[in-house]
């Protein structure tokens, strides 16, 4: 009787050995993969942090003025009169789209022929 306490009690105790060590091992990666994650952040904001410096640069007036200058002549760059800006609600309407195209069909999901495709028929 003593004996097979004794067997079971130490397969109880291989068990848990195992599991213990398999939490460990995921804990572990996760961590590694956290770890990883960080990284992968940081150097994200590192390279948006570049990015805003060199849009801070690039989008000086008096860089853009220059710029202008150079290149107005060449690119036929003229000044934007005021009547040239609007707001939304000045803008003109939408064109309506045909109902016999067939891409305006397929958004307005009335399709004229499910078996309609791009390809060349040969019947």
């Amino acid at each position: 009787m003593m004996r097979i306490v004794n067997i079971v009690l130490i397969v109880l105790m291989l068990g848990a050995a195992t599991w213990t060590y398999a939490v460990k091992y995921t804990a572990e990666r996760r961590v590694a993969e956290i770890a990883e994650l960080e990284r992968r952040i940081g150097l994200e904001k590192e390279t948006i942090n570049l990015l805003e410096a060199d849009w801070s640069y690039l989008s000086q007036p008096a860089r853009l003025k220059t710029l202008s200058d150079l290149y107005g002549e060449e690119l036929q760059l003229q000044q934007t009169e005021p009547r040239q800006i609007v707001h939304p609600q000045e803008l003109p309407a939408a064109p309506e789209l045909p109902m016999s195209d067939g891409v305006a069909d397929i958004i307005a999901g009335s399709a004229p022929d499910p078996m309609t495709t791009g390809s060349v028929g040969g019947n």
